[in-house]
């Protein structure tokens, strides 16, 4: 009865656990399709800009070729192209001949993005993703109808900034993230291989998906550039059939039973699934067993300790005649034992409250403390919770290595410390994200004057440590009692999201 009390106990905690974790990636999920939205708000502003400048078609055809050079330049891997139906004619900033186009009867309207655009009627439109095995990346077509009714911008985006949120979320050991669209189609895999594939699909499906790619590959000449491709993409697909044949059973019930952590069967081993849906795009999470139970000893390594004390206390009472010397050996064994539950629980407090890399609050910890400062504040009581993000960091990666990333992590995390109070809480939740809860204070000059400071060491110190130099863009909500704190983080997300438009360090406020 212990140990099933024990295993519920557990089963809730994981479920508490995925349930976190699958809004957290929704959230993040959420900024990455922002982004990506705000990529073609720029375009459709240039793009509108040349059109009221020249509105003659060729004029156009020829300014697209230039639009096309600046998205790349401000996007960079992101962007892929921009086309548009401008008066009945198909202009594209590519160098392709239109000969080519009718000579194939190709119809821009015929096509997607444009039946698409026109069914959005004026809203900005993803096309479902696909995947292009030529290049190796998730492709999607972002577009938008104008107000003449027939004038159609779009803008085809690599969706890698997905794949690069996938791997960032990954927090247990061999664990799997899938994303995928009302479709089915996998945008994101910590398993590269499944990128492309079509999740809700059976194995049976799979399987057949298997036998055309290698047919596609078997009729082409071994050895050749689109030989080569079409190995690539039968590989995929053979790695996806295999887990597809693999989780039949247990996807199934994952997919029906969405919000509710499940263990399932993936081959031989035993993984707990999770499935977070969301408007438009789904996120799955499977985590082995073991690894699952090795993070959350906390819960269940306590608990199980007692019992193997009463345990071991019990048969020594059944087995043992009750003498002074038997009782006192109890007594002893019952001190070691109590010692042994005390380490333990250390240990397991530590490690759920503590962020490894910079030794501040991690995430969940953050959230749990400021929740209980929030119920225990009074009416007139107010605080500021301030998200700040890097600027620039993903250059010092790209530059520098994810080892120097990490020294400029750490040293970002030892400056946001230096500047506030033993009052206050700071956390780094993932990345180059960090959360500060400044107490006992409304001002938001108080925030900024903060925020200034620790931006100002920031730069004195990398550059007194010959190290990268980054700051840090910060977004501030002011926090009083009954506030929610999933929605101030959302609202300091999007204040966050408003001052990292300089890129500079930048401060805004809800």
């Amino acid at each position: 009865m212990a140990g099933s009390l024990i295993a519920v106990q557990e089963t809730r905690h994981i479920q508490q656990v995925l349930a976190q974790r699958g809004e957290q990636a929704q959230e993040k999920l959420g900024g990455v399709m922002a982004d990506y939205t705000h990529s073609f708000q720029l375009f459709a502003q240039l793009l509108q800009q040349t059109l009221d400048a020249h509105p003659d078609p060729d004029v156009i055809w020829d300014d697209l070729k230039t639009l096309d050079r600046k998205l790349a330049a401000i996007e960079g891997d992101t962007f892929d192209g921009v086309y548009m139906v401008y008066q009945d004619r198909y202009l594209y900033s590519w160098d392709t001949p239109y000969s080519q186009y009718e000579s194939t009867g190709y119809r821009p309207q015929d096509r997607p993005w444009y039946q698409d655009a026109v069914q959005g009627q004026g809203a900005i439109v993803f096309t479902p993703p696909y995947m292009s095995y030529a290049n190796h990346y998730i492709l999607s077509t972002i577009s938008q109808l104008q107000p003449d009714q027939e004038t159609v911008f779009a803008y085809d985006i690599k969706m890698g900034n997905i794949q690069q949120l996938v791997r960032e979320l990954g927090s247990y050991d061999q664990e799997q993230l899938l994303v995928y669209d009302a479709n089915g189609t996998i945008i994101g895999s910590t398993e590269e291989a499944y990128l492309g594939s079509t999740l809700t699909a059976d194995a049976a499906a799979a399987q057949t998906a298997l036998q055309q790619a290698r047919a596609a590959m078997e009729a082409l000449e071994e050895g050749t550039e689109a030989w080569q491709k079409a190995k690539e993409q039968a590989e995929a697909a053979e790695a996806f059939a295999q887990f597809r044949k693999q989780s039949e059973h247990g996807l199934q019930t994952l997919l029906d039973q969405p919000r509710k952590a499940s263990l399932i069967k993936l081959g031989s081993r035993q993984v707990y699934g999770y499935l977070s849906p969301g408007e438009d795009y789904q996120i799955l999470i499977l985590v082995p067993l073991g690894s699952l139970l090795g993070a959350t000893a906390q819960v269940w390594l306590l608990p199980f300790l007692v019992l193997e004390l009463i345990l071991v206390y019990g048969l020594s009472r059944i087995r043992k005649e009750w003498n002074t010397r038997e009782l006192q050996q109890a007594y002893v064994e019952l001190g070691q034992t109590q010692k042994r539950l005390e380490i333990a629980l250390k240990a397991a407090q530590k490690a759920a409250a503590i962020d490894d890399l910079t030794g501040t609050m991690n995430f969940k910890s953050f959230r749990q403390n400021v929740t209980e400062q929030i119920q225990n504040m009074q009416e007139t009581d107010a605080g500021i919770l301030i998200m700040l993000d890097g600027d620039h960091f993903k250059t010092i990666n790209d530059n520098y290595g994810h080892q120097v990333g990490d020294e400029v992590i750490k040293l970002a995390a030892q400056m946001i410390i230096g500047r506030i109070r033993t009052v206050d809480l700071a956390s780094r939740l993932h990345g180059d994200e960090f959360a500060i809860f400044i107490a006992n204070t409304q001002d938001y000059t108080v925030a900024q004057k903060i925020v200034g400071d620790i931006n100002t060491s920031l730069v004195s110190e990398s550059a007194r440590r010959h190290m990268p130099n980054i700051t840090l863009s910060a977004g501030a909500v002011i926090v009083r009692r009954g506030s929610n704190y999933a929605q101030l983080a959302k609202v300091a997300d999007a204040a966050l999201y408003e001052a990292k438009s300089s890129h500079d360090g930048g401060f805004a406020h809800a």
